[in-house]
């Protein structure tokens, strides 16, 4: 990763890692723990996650102008692409299989819907040379993926590390505070800089306004849900939301996802039955286009169950259209690192309203005696750590500054047992808990070591190392 000159500490923390794992062969870079979902493999190569440049099988140059849209219909992944090719512009559609004998396996080539095809992508394939041609016997450029290609950010997570006391407790009791600050905020700014790799990736796929959409969105999923908001904003993007009227564009965003077919008409309130007319009277219209979406090996995966009823996934994605119906407001401070105010778009955030979901939590709920913030206090500071500084820092250094001031509102299992792991019951484990920067660099510092540590901590080398800190 190419750190930003501008940011030490983000280099200090990264030759501070490296030199714990020199030479240690058992602890390596964490590349893909079980076989990827072809959906979530699709997401991330669509999202730019594993770059737009690459060498073919057959050694030529590929280099991705423009990844088009995600199909909705029979056909190629993706279609309307440009991609060049050994210099060569060549736009049609482009094929994404985790096999590269799917190509046949699903009879592509013999289906005319191929045809347009100039790209063929895959992760796994077999050790002999495997050809991909369309049903007019032309040969298409093939690309093989890797789990390196991605930054760490996108790639699965690893199980929790055990929840207990860790060696490294003794020596962090004894170091100075000013080198455990130093240490946890080396680490807040490294992670910064991976979410910051990792959007701009987006923005140099398909825009910066459309990678601030995904990017958002993604934040309304919380833990449980951020891929399928993320596939949603993929399969409706911004430039195809934005021409529909507000209706319209609400009444597709609850279509592909799903939620519209699954909730029984008979089995709503009368408030819902007439909000829902709304949305089916623009939908059906529209239901067939999307048709791909809704079968069940496409369908977006949505995680319902132990959802408290304020983060379900209906109620935040009412949020999002609150937003689309003030884009400007929440899009332009963020588009130019010029106009950028924390205080301004926060404002702008936390004062949207919608008719139905200022007061509904599910489409199933009866109407709230209160009304309900769409995005509260806790969310924007999610948007604020995983979207605007992430995108912005790059732009507007001093920012780090304003950053180190916001606090710590959400707390979180993976912060409790890194706080656990390195501070024990020591009130110390309470001082570095009280800033947002203090539960980043605490969430890096476990990634990086105790999920890196299959010895149940007894030969993970971080301990040792932590008086080399300076």
């Amino acid at each position: 990763m190419v750190m930003n000159p501008a940011l030490p500490l983000a280099e200090h923390y990264s030759r501070f890692r490296d030199s714990v794992f020199l030479g240690l062969e058992e602890i390596t870079l964490l590349g893909f723990a079980q076989p990827m979902n072809e959906l979530d493999l699709q997401s991330l190569w669509f999202g730019g996650s594993f770059g737009s440049e690459f060498t073919s099988v057959d050694g030529q140059k590929v280099r991705i102008l423009d990844f088009g849209i995600w199909n909705s219909s029979a056909g190629p992944d993706f279609t309307g692409c440009a991609v060049e090719i050994a210099g060569e512009c060549l736009r049609g559609d482009i094929e994404l299989d985790p096999d590269a004998r799917d190509w046949e396996r699903h009879a592509h080539g013999a289906n005319a819907d191929y045809t347009r095809v100039v790209l063929h992508l895959f992760l796994e394939a077999p050790e002999d040379r495997f050809y991909t041609r369309n049903s007019e016997h032309r040969q298409i450029s093939q690309v093989r993926l890797s789990p390196a290609m991605l930054p760490d950010q996108a790639k699965p997570n690893r199980s929790l590390a055990a929840a207990r006391l860790g060696r490294c407790h003794t020596p962090l009791s004894s170091m100075e505070s000013g080198r455990i600050q130093s240490m946890l905020e080396s680490a807040a700014q490294y992670r910064l800089e991976k979410k910051s790799l990792r959007l701009h990736r987006c923005v140099e796929a398909h825009g910066r306004e459309q990678a601030i959409f995904q990017a958002l969105a993604q934040t309304l999923g919380y833990r449980n849900n951020q891929q399928p908001f993320n596939m949603l904003t993929q399969r409706l993007p911004l430039k195809t939301l934005k021409k529909l009227s507000v209706t319209e564009r609400e009444a597709m965003l609850f279509g592909v996802s799903g939620f519209l077919e699954s909730v029984r008409y008979e089995d709503t309130l009368p408030e819902t039955r007439v909000y829902l007319r709304g949305l089916w009277e623009d939908w059906w219209k529209r239901r067939d286009s999307a048709q791909r979406w809704l079968q069940p090996q496409q369908a977006l995966r949505w995680k319902l169950a132990a959802i408290r009823p304020g983060n379900h996934p209906q109620r935040r994605l009412g949020a999002l259209t609150a937003m689309l119906n003030q884009w400007s407001r929440i899009s332009g401070p963020l588009m130019e690192a010029g106009r950028w105010s924390q205080e301004g778009w926060r404002a702008a955030l936390t004062s949207l309203t919608h008719e139905y979901w200022s007061s509904h939590y599910t489409l199933l709920a009866e109407k709230s005696a209160k009304p309900l913030a769409l995005i509260g206090e806790s969310r924007v500071q999610e948007m604020l750590a995983n979207v605007a500084y992430p995108l912005l820092m790059p732009e507007r250094t001093r920012l780090w500054a304003e950053y180190l001031e916001l606090p710590a509102l959400l707390d979180n299992q993976k912060v409790r047992r890194a706080v656990l792991r390195l501070f024990g019951d020591s009130p110390l484990g309470a001082d570095y808990q009280k800033k947002l920067h203090h539960h980043q660099g605490l969430l890096q510092v476990y990634e990086d070591f105790c999920l890196e540590d299959d010895s149940a901590c007894a030969d993970c080398p971080f301990p040792e190392r932590l008086r080399e800190w300076a």
